[in-house]
């Protein structure tokens, strides 16, 4: 009996195997049509080596028969072999193109890569700081006119977020890592900006708008947030952060200096170390000019501070005259130093952005109240498409005055940076500004300095 149920057995694994068999013989490979389109999979958006390693891209092409390679670096064919590796001489940025062929069919893809070195901070006469907004993109910096890079910016709200306070979401679409590495390629520092919501090309703030106070007037909200952003700044290797307290006005007694005193100097025991001088990882704050000046005194007390960006633009007037005009340069960095901060911190800023006035002519009388329906700003960029030279000036004649700084304002500026020892200049932003060397605002400001 036991011997009848071992050959019973027997011969149905023998059918099983054999029924495998079968279905394997009868599966046969898929055949292409000599004109369908050789489809690329694998391929990445962006790639990353460092400068001692081969870069390899290994892709898998679907009808790989009778396929041609043609890889290019910059326009450059360097390879026509199935699978790319190269070793690159200069750590920057790259692109890389893969162009098949198949049966005069063709396909593309086209990347980016990133070649890394350790970061070497440059050598420069002053800084030059430039602040860049999730408006912007890595496209739009120039790196070899600027010494630091300020991203902005994460903003503090426990009303929209109030589980972290902090939002720091902007940076998802921004692609922080890869800025911070061709930052730290061409020798720059990268830092993020901490600030409340901001108008749109100005930086300036939102009237009543004081949840950044709110949270740090609190020291378990305040301890809450400075743990949040060191922990960004580090997850991405970011070299320090700037505070900009931009609203301190939502009414009378809304605010409280000592309160705005104690968050400044509560940073410096959240700050971790970082590639500055000593392992120093840096503190700065930005400050608007005007009136609110007194409530943000206290942090010319914190010597921890590095520099402190003033912003002596956006000085709205009920007749048509500049919002950043030079007097006020000199004028903020003297208050600033009266109050304590040494000049070598002054970071003296100007706008890469313009204010038109049309004024009305049908007899309205214009105030404070109703001065935004007749003034309006305009970005550098859209500047200089209303007239090409625009940067060897600093005012065009559109409505009632179109007034800006170009050239003559950014060197004026930097002269009074050299002769008056402040530690250099700062931009609002970088995204507002050209690329175009004979243009850019930030290419003069950084020659101006003496930086090249």
């Amino acid at each position: 009996m036991k011997n009848y149920r071992f050959i019973k057995e027997a011969f149905l694994l023998m059918v099983i195997v054999s029924m495998f068999v079968s279905c394997a013989e009868e599966v046969e490979n898929p055949s292409f049509d000599s004109d369908e389109l050789p489809r690329i999979f694998g391929w990445e958006q962006l790639y990353g080596t460092n400068i001692e390693d081969s870069l390899k891209i290994a892709v898998q092409v679907s009808p790989s028969d009778g396929v041609t390679y043609s890889w290019t670096l910059d326009g450059v064919e360097v390879s026509t072999e199935p699978t790319f590796e190269y070793l690159f001489d200069d750590p920057k940025t790259y692109e890389v193109h893969l162009a098949i062929e198949r049966n005069g069919v063709p396909n593309t893809r086209t990347a980016t890569v990133e070649v890394n070195q350790p970061f070497v901070p440059k050598d420069y006469a002053k800084m030059m700081v430039g602040f860049l907004t999730s408006a912007g993109s890595i496209s739009d910096v120039d790196f070899s006119s600027l010494t630091h890079l300020v991203i902005s910016s994460a903003v503090v709200d426990e009303v929209a977020f109030p589980e972290t306070i902090v939002d720091t979401t902007f940076a998802d679409a921004m692609n922080i890592p890869q800025i911070v590495q061709s930052a730290h390629n061409a020798g720059v520092y990268v830092m993020l900006d901490v600030t409340d919501d901001m108008a749109a090309i100005t930086g300036g703030g939102l009237y009543g708008d004081v949840t950044f106070f709110d949270a740090v007037a609190d020291a378990d909200k305040r301890a809450k947030v400075l743990e949040t952003i060191m922990k960004f700044a580090v997850d991405n290797q970011l070299d320090g952060v700037n505070f900009y307290l931009n609203d301190t006005w939502g009414g009378p007694g809304s605010l409280d200096a000592a309160a705005i005193g104690a968050f400044y100097a509560a940073v410096p025991d959240y700050l971790p170390e970082g590639p500055g001088p000593d392992g120093e990882f840096f503190y700065s704050v930005s400050v608007p000019g005007g009136w609110t000046t007194s409530l943000l005194s206290p942090l010319a007390a914190v010597e921890r501070i590095d520099w402190v960006n003033i912003q002596p633009y956006r000085y709205e007037d009920l007749s048509p005259t500049s919002h950043s005009p030079g007097w006020a340069f000199t004028s903020l960095a003297d208050t600033w130093i009266g109050l304590g901060v040494p000049a070598e911190k002054i970071v003296g800023g100007f706008p890469a952005f313009g204010l038109k006035y049309d004024m009305p002519t049908d007899g309205t009388v214009v105030g404070w109240g109703n001065l935004w329906m007749f003034a309006t700003y305009h970005t550098y960029k859209e500047i200089l498409s209303m007239d090409a030279e625009a940067y060897s000036k600093n005012m065009l004649s559109v409505d009632d005055g179109l007034f800006y700084d170009g050239h003559p304002a950014v060197t004026e500026k930097a002269n009074a940076v050299l002769s008056q020892g402040y530690g250099g200049m700062m931009m609002w932003s970088i995204e507002s500004d050209t690329k175009d060397p004979e243009t850019s605002l930030l290419k003069a400001a950084y020659s101006a300095l003496g930086n090249n």
